[in-house]
């Protein structure tokens, strides 16, 4: 892993009743840091950093904090994938860092796109002719770049600070997003565009701008 990040919230409409990732046990493995991996049943919180792991449905319950945690994956039901999480020193203070748990979304030579999730209220209001709002719970995705120097910082999902994170091919950058209209603050848009930097520096003929 390598890094830079910035962070961006992606809310995802979820109906009523859905049952959110979080909430259930998926088959998977985890990594210590000193090296040992778990195998089994896997239930995550990123909003607490904590993680469940037990070797069978009737198995003790073992609860692992970021600080012994190296990686994580699981096999998610819910969205029928597999996914990826990392534990990584991020700067909670200026003077501290803390061990957080990323989610990978794409891996790169120059950005890495990574995520973190959590469960919130949001006011929606009702379609056509209803009026009125209510409330329901949505899962929010947060959104990270990380640099091939391990800085992690936030990202606000503006394209000004897009731009900014990739101020070495800024203008062709510039470009990309307007051609192919990208909306910065859009999950599928973001992958694109990280995807197509990296592949820049991948040809030799991009390397100036």
């Amino acid at each position: 892993m390598r890094g830079i990040l910035i962070i961006l919230l992606f809310p995802v409409c979820v109906a009523a009743g859905q049952t959110f990732p979080n909430e259930v046990w998926h088959d998977g493995q985890a990594v210590l840091v000193g090296g040992d991996t778990l195998k089994g049943m896997i239930k995550y919180n990123l909003e607490t950093d904590l993680v469940q792991h037990k070797f069978d449905q009737a198995s003790t319950i073992n609860t692992l904090t970021a600080r012994s945690l190296a990686f994580f994956e699981i096999f998610d039901n819910t969205s029928n994938r597999y996914r990826q999480f990392y534990v990584l020193p991020y700067s909670v203070r200026r003077d501290y860092k803390a061990p957080i748990i990323f989610e990978l979304i794409l891996e790169g030579q120059e950005l890495t796109l990574l995520s973190r999730e959590k469960v919130e209220y949001q006011v929606t209001s009702y379609p056509y002719a209803v009026s009125g709002t209510y409330t329901r719970l949505v899962l929010v995705y947060t959104h990270y770049f990380l640099a091939p120097d391990g800085h992690i910082e936030m990202y606000t999902g503006k394209k000004k600070d897009l731009l900014w994170i990739m101020k070495k091919k800024s203008a062709v950058m510039k470009r990309f997003l307007k051609n192919n209209k990208i909306k910065p603050d859009r999950r599928t848009d973001l992958v694109r565009t990280v995807n197509y930097y990296n592949s820049l520096f991948e040809n030799p003929e991009t390397k100036a701008n």
